[in-house]
């Protein structure tokens, strides 16, 4: 198929993602770091990812806008020597700091959809992969898959391409939505009021802004623990760390109510079975205000799965037209507070990396937040047993003390997950001036 062909237009969730990339400055561009144990020579790094994008037709997709100001999944031309860069990891500078670099190093609108950088630390005998891409064709599903097609071009024998044509993922609204079942059941609850927002520490110009994360992994012998509390109390570990999450901030900030939103995979919520499968983004965000009390971490666990379960039943697929939607993105432009918090959790990945996984040492994935959409993000995976979380802010939107403290007070929960949640904090720490802390502060 030519370059340029109009393919389909985006759908509601996908338009978002697209208008945010486009218009606060680069917000949302996902990047994924994966270290391998293994060096590659730039003409065989070259040959996989010709085979790789060969292999996965989103990544030669483009957008662009339409004469009625709507936007269009169109054909690229193949990828250019800037999209794909491959060198040395640079003498002094950390795979973190690079992530950071590349976090912020914006797409360009209208241009590739993807970038990838490989950088070698020959000593070491890793490759540092750098995948960086617009929201609007990636969710956690789909970082998976190319992840681990990717690794499957550099070591395996490349894949047999499909007979004819790909076709791109069908438009959404062509699924019928299922939405799931809780009980005892929660529907026709009305939605309870928004919590009050999180008050900016400060409103930059958009030149000054960026996105920043910071990183408090756990070991596998940690992260078992923590399994094993959840299973204990009967609690999922989305809902410890969530729970977590929300106790660790707001007593970083001396607050009790905050609204805090999860991500949600939309794949196997549909009753056409193709949805689970198809490349592309398939996730909503659901809101659910909490309010921290008495009981400690297992009380305020169960507010959570409450408050979750009432929003989640309520919750539909958005359906608005791009004028609508890219008149809501512009508007977060100007606002000097953020709804909440979020967490996003993509689960086990080894899976997704196939019989490559055991020479991948760190799989992580931040999102850029440079409009503080979200006060912060807590990022969560699963490799080889151990959980990779990452907590991504705006900067200078959110105060860093105060994501040190949420990273701190988060840690120490997660290291001893039977220990009380942490109290409130109140006066200074809440105006952003919370003890700075050495626990991966640097990321």
């Amino acid at each position: 198929m030519r370059p340029g062909h109009a393919l389909r237009e985006l759908d509601d969730i996908e338009a978002s993602f697209a208008y945010m990339h486009a218009e606060l400055g680069g917000s949302t561009q996902v990047t994924t770091h994966l270290a391998v144990a293994s060096l590659f020579g730039r003409a065989e790094f070259a040959r996989a990812v010709e085979g790789w994008v060969r292999e996965l037709p989103v990544l030669a997709l483009r957008i662009r806008e339409s004469a009625d100001g709507g936007l269009w999944f169109h054909t690229g031309p193949p990828p250019g020597p800037e999209q794909v860069r491959h060198g040395a990891l640079p003498a002094g500078r950390s795979p973190r700091r690079v992530l950071r670099e590349e976090l912020n190093e914006v797409l360009e609108t209208g241009g590739p959809l993807w970038r990838l950088r490989a950088l070698e630390d020959v000593p070491g005998g890793v490759t540092h992969l750098f995948f960086t891409r617009n929201h609007a064709i990636s969710d956690g599903f789909t970082t998976g898959v190319m992840a681990g097609a990717l690794l499957g071009h550099l070591f395996g024998p490349a894949p047999q391409a499909a007979a004819g044509p790909a076709e791109l993922p069908p438009h959404r609204p062509a699924f019928t939505y299922r939405p799931p079942r809780y009980e005892p059941p929660v529907a026709g609850a009305p939605a309870p009021p928004a919590a009050p927002p999180v008050s900016f520490d400060a409103v930059a110009p958009w030149a000054e802004r960026r996105a920043d994360y910071t990183a408090l992994d756990l070991s596998a012998s940690e992260s078992a623990e923590v399994r094993a509390y959840c299973a204990e109390q009967g609690v999922t570990v989305n809902e410890f760390f969530a729970t977590a999450l929300a106790e660790s901030f707001a007593a970083a900030t001396g607050r009790t109510e905050l609204d805090l939103f999860t991500a949600v995979s939309l794949r196997g919520r549909c009753e056409q079975e193709r949805f689970l499968s198809d490349p592309g983004c398939r996730i909503g965000v659901i809101r659910a205000p909490l309010r921290l009390g008495d009981g400690g971490p297992a009380a305020n666990a169960a507010r959570y799965r409450s408050a979750f379960r009432a929003a989640d039943t309520r919750w539909r697929p958005p359906a608005r037209g791009h004028a609508e939607i890219r008149e809501a993105v512009r508007a977060l432009a100007g606002r000097d507070s953020a709804p909440g918090i979020c967490i996003t959790n993509v689960g086990v990945v080894d899976p997704a990396l196939g019989p490559y996984a055991h020479l991948v040492s760190e799989f992580r994935t931040v999102v850029n937040r440079t409009a503080a959409n979200y006060a912060v993000v807590l990022h969560l995976s699963t490799l080889r047993g151990a959980f990779g979380l990452s907590l991504a802010y705006g900067v200078p939107s959110v105060d860093r003390a105060v994501v040190l403290r949420t990273a701190e007070l988060l840690r120490a929960r997660a290291l001893d997950p039977r220990r009380p949640g942490p109290p409130a904090v109140r006066g200074p720490a809440a105006r952003g001036t919370a003890r700075r802390t050495p626990v991966a502060a640097a990321g």
